[in-house]
């Protein structure tokens, strides 16, 4: 083969999606979160900055208001003063003193001047009022450098000036307005001024109280444009985003500044209702994203799921037997394209059963886990590696070469799974028995391939685990004739085939023939008398044993009755199998069926073989106590051919143990037979068991086991097994 045929089938598969958004549903939620964050708050910083706008144009229109105020007291006074200016001019010879009673009128009129005085040729003739301000009286201008600058500004404009604020000489500071008064033929006479106090012009329009919410200030000291310095105010002003509003002098100009006291809050207005709002759909929608996302990315993953699982074993991860199956569909045809030949290796773990009862199930699967991660590094990657389920693993490899590298590949199996396998602390011995197959000499299908090497597999169990077999035709006819035995035996069942015979049991210490064993007899239509050595354990092997065995119960319970009805005490014996325990509630069954037949539990004792005990699966152990709990005995049938541990028949609920014939044949005649005879039986007495010895044909074999003290005696030297006539004959004779 050019190319791996199954090359994903080595790996676990991970999760598709169709698209980043459903490969990562977080991660899309994020970034939706942040672009919807990111719009929104350029969304509310626009809205606040038309907030903040809409605030400065209020401002302006506030501070608008206060400066068209503080205009108009302004020109008001120069309006006032220029009515003095026009006598003056009309009237340069004009008695000072006659002006008092306008003067006052004015001061009435326009409370904001301090004072006003006149100065005729630049020094001051006339106050008004006089009273604390006798000391301006004569005072010349042209000796006080400052103020001349001012008077020669006012002069050369030939307009009001308003100047200041300054320092007054009376104390304090106010604001100067000084008009020039020029006669007709534009000749000097003098000069006007009226002191304004600057805290009482800033009461008027009440500035003062603009300053509880807002940094306020006035700038354009003399009327300067371009001052840069408030001359009343507060000075942070000038760091400060402000709003600005003009105020026109007669000559120049002042600025109103105002700026907030307090910083504009991040959630101002309408803001602080959309804030939250916007906040909490954004959350919505990204969790109703976040959902939809996620409940699509589960589907998918459940598609998956569903998809893997019915293609891959979900514990380890390999092919399973649909996936299998169309591989190696696949790869006979390319091998029958190039005329190459495949081995199929089936392999099944020893004992693994013992591991599941003893260590329990969550042991077994990591052992199983275990035996895969080392089968992965045993194959390659055009081989094809699947679990058909349980511990059985199956490979398929393509030949290139003799077949002998087939039988070098099982060999290397073998060797690398019999070493001891670490699952968690604890370190277990597992073996492998495998079975080998070969396209095209055992089988042109898949089919015929897997059910050969299958039965390859079992033929390396049964010459002792641990190892592999080929498949031969011979295992075909043996399996062909199993089939046939096994419907034969059912079919036999239906019509009736099968019927019992009883082998009569004497009792050494009574004297008595009170026991007998039930034992099935089947006569075939056509092959005569079938022994049960050759059915029974095909019956076990193919699972017929399970009804088999439930039409043995059901007429050796008509013939107990039948028995009691004859007046006959005889203690019956039934075999049974050990498959018959592995069914839940099985003896509940059983003894439902004994109860109906109105037989007493006591009047039966079950055979059972020595792997049941051993075997220590719960569900038989279960069933065994239930039976014993209500007075059935249990006899271990064949005793000491199985097993050599017998610490069992302490702990278990044994009533009496069968010594196989091959103890017995020779008791008479050979003493190592007679020494292992009375081990058998002194043990027994030891833990309280009695003892029923089978295959006694001999008087000097009875007399051996009665000085032995065996307690019961069974074969052909009291009876053959007999129909039940003729067993209750034979016992009422015996008897009598």
């Amino acid at each position: 083969m050019n190319s791996a045929p199954v090359s994903i089938l080595q790996n676990t598969a991970e999760p598709y999606h169709s698209n980043f958004f459903i490969r990562h549903p977080r991660t899309v939620t994020v970034l939706v979160f942040l672009l919807l964050s990111t719009l929104a708050v350029a969304m509310l910083w626009q809205e606040r900055a038309k907030y903040i706008e809409s605030q400065r144009y209020q401002l302006l229109q506030t501070l608008t208001n206060y400066a068209s105020e503080l205009e108009g007291v302004v020109n008001s006074g120069v309006v006032a003063l220029d009515s003095i200016r026009s006598e003056l001019v009309l009237n340069p010879h004009i008695d000072l003193n006659s002006l008092d009673a306008r003067v006052a009128l004015l001061l009435h009129n326009y409370p904001h001047f301090r004072h006003i005085a006149v100065a005729p040729d630049l020094v001051i003739r006339y106050v008004y009022p006089l009273p604390g301000n006798e000391a301006i009286i004569g005072v010349d201008y042209r000796n006080i450098p400052n103020q001349l600058a001012a008077i020669e500004k006012t002069l050369a404009l030939s307009k009001p000036v308003v100047a200041g604020p300054v320092n007054l000489l009376q104390g304090g500071s106010g604001l100067v307005v000084r008009v020039p008064v020029l006669l007709a033929d534009q000749s000097v006479w003098g000069v006007i001024a009226a002191i304004v106090p600057l805290e009482r012009l800033l009461e008027r329009v009440r500035l003062t109280g603009l300053q509880q919410n807002y940094y306020v200030g006035l700038s354009g000291r003399d009327g300067e444009d371009n001052a840069t310095q408030l001359f009343w105010g507060d000075e942070q002003l000038l760091t400060m985003d402000q709003v600005k509003a003009d105020i026109k002098l007669p000559v120049g100009r002042w600025q109103l500044h105002a700026a907030p006291k307090e910083n504009t809050a991040w959630l101002v207005g309408s803001l602080q209702w959309m804030t939250p709002l916007i906040l909490t759909i954004i959350v919505i929608l990204c969790c109703a994203l976040l959902l939809l996302l996620r409940m699509a990315r589960e589907r998918e993953e459940a598609l998956y799921t569903i998809a893997f699982q019915a293609t891959y074993d979900p514990l380890t991860n390999l092919p399973n037997r649909v996936v299998f199956t169309e591989q190696l569909s696949r790869m006979i045809k390319q091998a029958q394209s190039s005329q190459t030949s495949l081995s199929l290796m089936c392999i099944d773990l020893d004992e693994f059963k013992q591991v599941n009862e003893s260590l329990g199930h969550v042991v077994g699967d990591k052992l199983l886990r275990a035996v895969a991660e080392r089968l992965k590094l045993l194959v390659s990657e055009q081989d094809l590696l699947a679990r058909l389920g349980g511990d059985e693993f199956v490979i398929v490899t393509q030949l290139s070469s003799a077949p002998e590298q087939t039988e070098l590949m099982a060999d290397r199996l073998v060797q690398a799974l019999a070493k001891p396998v670490q699952v968690g602390e604890k370190s277990l011995a597992v073996s492998a028995s495998i079975g080998i197959a070969m396209y095209p000499h055992d089988g042109m299908s898949h089919s015929d391939l897997l059910k050969h090497a299958d039965r390859a597999m079992y033929a390396a169990k049964q010459i002792g685990r641990n190892t592999y077999h080929f498949y031969d035709a011979a295992m075909q006819k043996e399996a062909d004739r199993f089939v046939h035995l096994h419907n034969e035996i059912m079919s036999g069942i239906a019509l009736q085939q099968f019927f019992l015979v009883y082998q009569p049991i004497y009792d050494v210490n009574a004297g008595a023939f009170n026991k007998c064993e039930a034992l099935v007899r089947w006569q075939h239509p056509e092959r005569g008398l079938i022994s049960p050595l050759e059915f029974i354990s095909v019956a076990e092997r193919t699972g017929a044993i399970r009804p088999l065995g439930q039409w043995i119960l059901q007429q050796a319970l008509l013939d107990m009755q039948r028995f009691e009805q004859e007046g006959l005490a005889v203690q019956m014996s039934i075999n049974r199998s050990s498959q018959e325990f592995n069914v839940h509630h099985v003896a509940d069954e059983w003894l439902q069926m004994i109860a109906q037949a109105g037989v007493d539990c006591r009047a039966l004792i079950f055979e059972i073989t020595e792997s049941l005990f051993m075997d220590r699966i719960s569900v038989q152990q279960n069933n065994i106590l239930k039976l014993h709990q209500q007075g059935l005995q249990l006899a271990i049938d064949d005793f000491g051919t199985g097993y050599s541990a017998l610490n069992y028949l302490s702990r278990y609920p044994v009533n009496l143990i069968k010594i196989d014939k091959s103890f017995v044949t020779d008791v008479a005649v050979a003493d190592k037979a007679k020494s292992l005879a009375a081990v058998l039986i002194n043990m027994a007495k030891v833990l309280d068991v009695q003892v029923v010895a089978e295959g006694v044909e001999t008087k000097a074999q009875l007399q051996v086991l009665t000085e032995l003290g065996c307690d019961f005696i069974q074969g052909y030297y009291f009876s053959k097994p007999l129909r039940s006539d003729d067993l209750i004959a034979f016992i009422k004779q015996a008897t009598a």
